[in-house]
């Protein structure tokens, strides 16, 4: 049989082929093109619109030039790299050699972004001149063939048109674009001259396209002057003059940014050491993932504390994440028109925020999507639809970027159409997981500033609450303008304030109505269960006078009666948590109450190996109602286990114990309460747990213990007893010595 060796012959049509398939849109393509000169060393690019009209649509002849001081290219180079689709040059070179005398790292490695020139337009004009070479190389490649003709006519249909036939012109000669007087002022770098523009081009597109190359390198986000400065400018121009885009967009920009509410600064995720660490508003972070406070961030705990049928697994189970090192800044703003002055935006600020999201980074060089006002690739709109809106920031009053490097993070890789990073695999889900985590603990310190706003500005309407007097004001004729707007704002601030009281009176409302039911419920379950109990018991009596004890049947019906018997007892415990039914204050066995509540959490405690200890010698009475005590109790034990089994640490131990006759210490050896924390914790609403704490438990004993009798507050008690986590004083004939309102 004969046989014969064959060659692959690329058809044409691969030119459109791969600008059409690999490039998204044009804006794209003018980001790729740029990437190069990047590549190449450049400093400097500018991007012209010669020939377009005053929209920038384009006229007959248009042409866009797009023009770097890069190193540029020899004779040879362009014969043997750029002439040939897919060479492995830039890829050999990454691996060799992968940084530029710069220092950049390189970005292109498919021999492919150069078709983003066919993308923009069918005939392309390369000029280039290499650094310390003397002749000038130009190259012509026209294409538009493929573009003529009706659909049965055209050649890019024609089977026997293949990618050699396409012209390509070449010659060398002395410099006539780089002779140093240039628009560049180069004697070396590449221009792209791209005419027959294929996309319908607008100012609007133009100035999108601007937009996109200013966020090849995070510029704009140094509003005190420090960080990054420029070493790699774009500039747009048309017919040679300077379009004022790039001016225009970071001056105000930087003047949006002072007015942050919270800034984040030279954050960084170390890998090695296991830790986030960042400057928020000046001071200071660290976040170790193996402490509890991270373990209780949602996003964390969801990423790295669940199995894949969403259990909890042990928490020293968690492995270095596979993302590698990585650093970021946020910036977030309160985009409200009830902002204080000092972070209050203007509307084309706050249309200029909502421009922005939070960007992506390799090596300095942007990847596409991320950061673009439609994208939400951490999915920050998509967790706030599942939680309370009000407390999570949005996806656009959070700008900022995070930086990574090819060198540091091999696993997050490029998708091939250069659209993002590929959506699978371990590393990914990590990278984002972190950076969640982070917006998480910053969205737990905006809370604060959120509660404040409202406070102040109720304090501020303490004696303007009723319309009418507003009303009757307004009828006075005579008011000067002044007094006008004077009312016009006090009505504004009163709306402000009715908003604030109806959002919290839904949220009390809405909890208050959980309970209203879970008390119906219990009593109804009360009922039954003793009736089952009591059952249950007769039919062990009959199975007893049957004679039948060593029979499997008599034992499973004293399992029954022993599961229905603590059932029983369990509800019994919560009913007493109903303040409806224990409305008068008794003397109260406090310490026997503590120990109804470590029966209540036995079980789970036993699982968890915890150890919950209540001194022998404790002993206290105080007049108050069970149901206060309990729900103190109960929200104390709760809070400082929820802590224990997010810390990996052992052993775990909650100690309970009397110091003297009217003071009751409630104690844990877990991380303890944050000192940026300790001002909010009886706040209502503030939570430390992140998504899962309501911030209403420790309010609530508060508020319960000012009506019955006892004070809380978090301190050393200074007894020897006292553990290294929180430590709760409970103080019963006294009020609460923080600063509450009844």
């Amino acid at each position: 049989m004969a046989s014969e060796q064959l060659a692959f012959r690329a058809h044409a049509r691969l030119l459109t082929m791969l600008g059409e398939q690999l490039i998204k849109n044009e804006r794209v393509a003018l980001v790729e093109l740029v990437k190069n000169a990047y590549d190449a060393d450049a400093s400097r690019v500018t991007v012209d619109f010669r020939g377009f009209a005053s929209d920038f649509a384009p006229l007959p002849g248009a042409t866009i030039v797009i023009t770097d001081d890069g190193v540029g290219m020899t004779e040879t180079l362009v014969r043997t790299a750029w002439m040939n689709p897919a060479t492995p040059s830039k890829a050999l070179q990454k691996k060799n050699e992968p940084t530029t005398s710069k220092d950049r790292v390189l970005q292109g490695e498919k021999g492919i972004g150069r078709f983003a020139t066919f993308k923009l337009g069918s005939e392309v004009t390369l000029v280039c001149r290499a650094r310390d070479h003397d002749d000038e190389v130009t190259l012509f490649v026209d294409i538009s063939a493929l573009d003529e003709g009706t659909n049965d006519e055209r050649l890019d249909l024609d089977p026997e048109f293949y990618l050699e036939q396409i012209p390509a012109l070449m010659e060398t000669g002395p410099p006539n674009v780089f002779d140093g007087t240039g628009v560049v002022g180069s004697t070396h770098g590449t221009q792209l001259a791209i005419s027959r523009i294929r996309a319908a081009w607008s100012e609007r597109l133009v100035r999108g396209a601007f937009d996109d190359l200013a966020r090849l390198q995070p510029l704009m986000w140094a509003a005190d002057g420090s960080g990054l400065r420029p070493d790699f400018e774009v500039f747009f121009l048309k017919d040679g003059a300077p379009l004022p885009y790039r001016e225009e967009r970071g001056e105000d920009f930087e003047d949006a940014l002072v007015r942050a509410v919270m800034v984040i600064r030279n954050g960084r995720f170390d890998d090695s050491a296991r830790r986030l660490s960042f400057e928020l508003d000046g001071r200071e972070v660290v976040l170790n993932i193996d402490d509890a406070e991270v373990r209780g961030l949602k996003p964390f705990k969801d990423r790295f504390l669940k199995d894949g049928n969403n259990k909890d697994l042990p928490a020293d189970t968690i492995p270095t994440p596979a993302c590698g090192p990585f650093g970021f800044e946020f910036f977030v703003f309160d985009l409200t028109s009830s902002a204080p002055a000092r972070y209050s935006l203007d509307k084309d600020q706050v249309k200029l925020i909502k421009a922005h999201r939070i960007y992506l980074y390799r090596d300095g060089i942007r990847v596409y999507p991320y950061g673009d006002p439609h994208d939400d690739w951490l999915e920050i709109d998509a967790d706030r639809g599942t939680e309370s809106a009000g407390r999570t920031l949005s996806n656009d009053q959070t700008v900022g970027y995070v930086t990574i490097t090819q060198v540091e993070n091999p696993n997050l890789k490029d998708k091939t159409s250069r659209e993002g990073l590929i959506e699978s695999g371990r590393a990914i889900d990590d990278f984002k997981a972190l950076i969640k985590t982070v917006l998480r603990y910053v969205r737990k310190r905006y809370q604060p500033y959120l509660d404040s706003k409202e406070r102040t500005r109720s304090r501020d309407l303490q004696t303007h609450r009723i319309d009418r007097y507003v009303q009757e004001i307004r009828k006075q004729t005579g008011l000067s303008a002044k007094v006008v707007k004077q009312l016009d704002a006090l009505e504004v601030a009163l709306t402000a304030e009715r908003e604030l009281f109806s959002m919290q009176i839904a949220r009390t409302e809405q909890l208050a109505g959980v309970g209203l039911s879970v008390e119906t419920a219990s009593h109804d379950l009360i009922l039954a269960g003793s009736e089952a109990l009591r059952t249950s018991r007769h039919i062990v009596s009959e199975l007893r006078l049957l004679d039948l004890l060593g029979e499997t049947v008599y034992a499973l019906a004293t399992q029954l009666v022993a599961r229905l018997d603590f059932i029983n007892s369990r509800f019994k415990d919560v009913q007493g948590l109903f303040v409806s039914t224990r409305q008068r204050p008794t003397e109260q066995n406090v310490v026997g109450i503590a120990r109804r509540v470590r029966s209540i959490y036995e079980r789970l405690h036993r699982e968890k190996d915890i150890e919950f200890q209540i001194d022998t010698a404790a002993a206290l009475r105080a007049p108050s109602t069970e149901a206060a005590v309990l729900q103190l109790l109960i929200n104390l034990v709760d809070n400082a286990t929820y802590w224990l089994l997010a810390s990996p640490h052992t052993p775990r131990t909650i100690r309970v114990f009397t110091p003297d006759t009217s003071t009751l210490v409630v104690t844990d050896n877990g991380p303890g309460v944050k000192e940026e924390d300790a001002p909010f914790i009886f706040e209502p609403f503030y939570s430390g747990k992140g998504e899962e704490g309501k911030g209403l438990g420790l309010y609530i004993a508060r508020q319960n213990g000012l009506r019955n009798g006892f004070s809380i507050d978090l301190r050393a008690s200074g007894d020897p007893r006292d553990l290294a986590g929180a430590t709760f004083v409970v103080r019963f004939g006294e009020m609460s010595g923080g600063d509450v309102n009844p």
